[in-house]
Parts: structure tokens; C-alpha cells; sequence
């Protein structure tokens, strides 16, 4: 944004897409007013907030140089699901610097703020205000939620630099018949902007959350806490002696691929004498693969937490961030019936790189498949934000 557009922004004055900040940090009420006005745009089309500017439209100015930290901080700890704004400073002609955070449509809606972990407060953008939804509207807010998904949401400060072509190349041409390298740039980012990978906003087009995951070259480098922390343990206890861990990065599927070879690096294997044949008896590799598959493909990426697996001697627990979303239940899971899809571009993609087969039936496979091999049967089950699936290996 140059200074001229920005003071045409402050000369039309607050609306219902622009919000003035005199720069008050170090208020602790201050950090709950922006974390508001975050929540209110996230739950309506987005908007601006502008920090440095008073309700007047006079020009205050930044205190110090810390403002996009502290911003970016705000929007991860108060704000609920956590959004990635943009953020962008502008040097006047005065010397005085006023920042521009652009706050993108919510794609995880509703949002909230959060009070010390106790209260839940609910933002909508009236006109030029931001106050509290009332029942009615933020019941139309749980109804809209199901339209929009995190893994189509806008990641700031990203470009078609941070993919990986050679993958993208291959993925296009072996399961759409498109050779990239034929295209122009333009056709190859249209191509790219319709299958959502990415996505055109205010300031220019940018990868999509679940681009970047599947396709990105470094992925945690931009979406920090979004791998898989796998720890294997001497015990049934977190407490026992720790054998070995790893911190997976990388695409999606690569995170699948190397956490199954850490399961079955350390899953250990019984076996009995048959005849002349060894037949070995124990927790089959398709049974853990479709657990971090499914962790890895349905998780809540707007929380920002690594999916942790754990293997203890007895059991290996596929730890997923976010609860059940909408009307999915347990009961549903075992039997394969539900068929909301929380990140329906992972999803996609994931099938077409047979990674998953039919959308509901992995953990009516793990069911079922453990039964064969006379295992206990798998626990599921929430704690928090947190799902979690165990596997009995004993």
C-alpha cells in the first residue's frame, strides 16, 4: 500500500472493512481490543485494521519497532482459531510508521476470543463497529461454519517460490493429464488459483494452507507446529525411558511416509512356527498407516500443535489436534457413516495420491482389520482439543 492510498483510506473514515488503532501497546485491555476487532472481521468478509491512526483519523504513529510480533502473537493466543494475518508498515513523509493488517475472511468460522481460558466471546462487524453476536446471529455463524474450510484459507507472505514444481509437475500431469511445462506462467497460476492451491486476495495471490502442505518445500517454515513429533518409549508411561523421537517435516505425504517407517522401525513383531513357516502375528502396517493418514488429513491446521504419535510397548497413540467438527461423533467413526470432510483439499489430493480410499471408511478399516488379527479393539476419543486414536500392539 503506498501513503497516498492510505490516507485515502483515512480520509473515508472507519467502515464496515477499515478499524483505526491508536498504538497503545503494553495495555493489556489494548491486546483484547485488537484481538476483537480480529474476531469481528474473521467472522464477517475480513477487513483492515490499522494500527497508528486515532478514531479522528489523525496520525499517531507506531511506538516501537516490535508491532508485527506482537501482532502476530495477539492473533495466535487470544484469537480462536488462531488467523495469519498480513501485516504491513508504511514510512510517512513525517517519519512516523503506521501498520496495515489485513484480517482475510474466516475460513474456520466462528471465531472467538478467549479470556484466560475461561470465556468465549463471540465478535461481529456491524457497520462500522464491532460488538457481540447475539444468540440468533451466532447461531447462524455454527450453521454458515460448515461453507468454509482452513485448508483453503490464504497463508500471507507466501508465493508459487515456496512449491515445489517437480512435484506439482508430476501430480497435474499423472492425475489430470496437464503438463505444466506447456503452459505459460499465467495459465500454470490460473491452473494452480482454481484447484486452490492458491488463492487471490488484497494483496496478491498467495499460497493456500493446504497448497503449502501438500506441495510446499519447506511447509513448517511458514506453518510452524503443522509436522508430526513421533516418540517411542521403554514403558506404557510418557515418565519411562525415551528410545527413540523424531520431528517429522516436509509435504504431507512425506510426513505420512516417514512416521509409518518409525512405527515400523520400533514396532516389534511376534511370530509363531507354522510347518516349515514363520508366520509373523502383530498390529498389521496398513492398520497404523490409515491412523497417521487420517490424523494427518483431518487435523485442525488452524491449531498450532505437531500430531504427536507415542509408542509405548503395549500401544501406539496417534494424538490429533482439534476436536470432532459439526455433527461427527465416535459412534459414526466406527462405522464409517459421516462424511464431513474438515479439510476437504487435503482429502482430495490425498486420494488422488491413494493415500486415502473412500472418505469415512479408514477407521471402519482399523476396526475391522484388528478384529481379524485378534487384537483389543482400538480407543478413540477426545480430551479437549485434542482427538485421539490407540492401537493395542499386546
Amino acid at each position: 500500500m503506498t501513503q497516498l492510498e492510505l490516507f485515502e483510506i483515512i480520509q473515508n473514515g472507519e467502515s464496515s472493512g477499515v478499524e483505526f488503532k491508536r498504538d497503545e501497546r503494553g495495555n493489556r485491555r489494548f491486546n483484547e481490543d485488537f484481538a476483537k476487532e480480529v474476531v469481528a472481521f474473521s467472522n464477517l468478509k475480513g477487513g483492515k485494521i490499522i494500527i497508528g491512526v486515532d478514531d479522528d483519523g489523525s496520525i499517531s504513529g507506531l511506538i516501537d519497532e516490535n508491532c508485527e510480533e506482537w501482532v502476530m502473537n495477539v492473533c495466535r493466543t487470544l484469537v480462536n482459531p488462531g488467523v495469519i494475518p498480513y501485516y504491513e508498515e508504511i514510512q510517512l513523509d513525517t517519519g512516523q510508521r503506521v501498520a496495515v493488517v489485513y484480517i482475510d475472511m474466516g475460513y474456520s468460522k466462528p471465531y472467538y476470543m478467549e479470556r484466560g481460558g475461561e470465556k468465549r466471546t463471540y465478535y461481529i462487524r456491524v457497520g462500522s463497529t464491532s460488538r457481540e453476536a447475539t444468540r440468533e446471529e451466532l447461531s447462524r455463524l455454527f450453521q454458515a461454519s460448515g461453507f468454509y474450510h482452513y485448508d483453503v484459507a490464504p497463508v500471507a507472505n507466501t508465493s508459487i517460490e515456496e512449491l515445489d514444481m517437480d512435484e506439482l509437475k508430476r501430480y497435474f500431469s499423472k492425475y489430470h493429464g496437464i503438463k505444466l511445462d506447456d503452459l505459460t506462467d499465467s495459465e500454470v497460476r490460473n491452473i494452480l488459483i482454481n484447484a486452490d492451491i492458491m488463492q487471490t486476495t488484497e494483496y496478491g495471490d498467495v499460497l493456500s494452507v493446504g497448497g503449502l502442505l501438500l506441495f510446499g518445500k519447506q511447509p513448517q517454515k511458514l506453518l510452524p507446529n503443522s509436522g508430526v513429533t513421533f516418540a517411542y518409549f521403554r514403558g506404557d508411561t510418557l515418565s519411562d525411558e525415551l528410545l527413540d523421537r523424531k520431528v517429522i517435516e516436509g509435504a504431507l505425504p512425506k510426513l505420512i511416509d516417514e512416521t509409518v517407517k518409525a512405527i515400523q522401525r520400533n514396532l516389534k513383531v511376534a511370530s509363531k512356527i507354522k510347518g516349515l513357516k514363520r508366520i509373523e502375528k502383530g498390529l498389521p502396517r496398513e492398520v497404523f498407516r490409515e491412523a497417521v493418514t487420517n490424523a494427518v488429513a483431518h487435523r485442525n491446521y488452524s491449531i498450532g500443535a505437531d500430531i504427536r504419535v507415542y509408542m509405548f510397548t503395549n500401544r501406539i497413540e496417534v494424538r490429533s489436534p482439534g476436536s470432532l467438527p459439526n455433527t461427527v461423533t465416535i459412534e459414526k467413526i466406527k462405522i464409517g457413516s459421516y462424511s464431513y470432510p474438515r479439510n476437504p483439499l487435503i482429502a482430495q489430493h490425498l486420494r488422488d495420491l491413494r493415500y486415502i480410499d473412500k472418505l469415512g471408511r479408514g477407521v471402519h478399516m482399523i476396526f475391522r482389520k484388528i478384529a481379524e488379527v485378534g487384537l483389543p479393539e482400538p480407543e478413540l476419543k477426545e480430551e479437549g482439543e485434542e482427538f485421539i486414536l490407540t492401537l493395542f500392539t499386546a
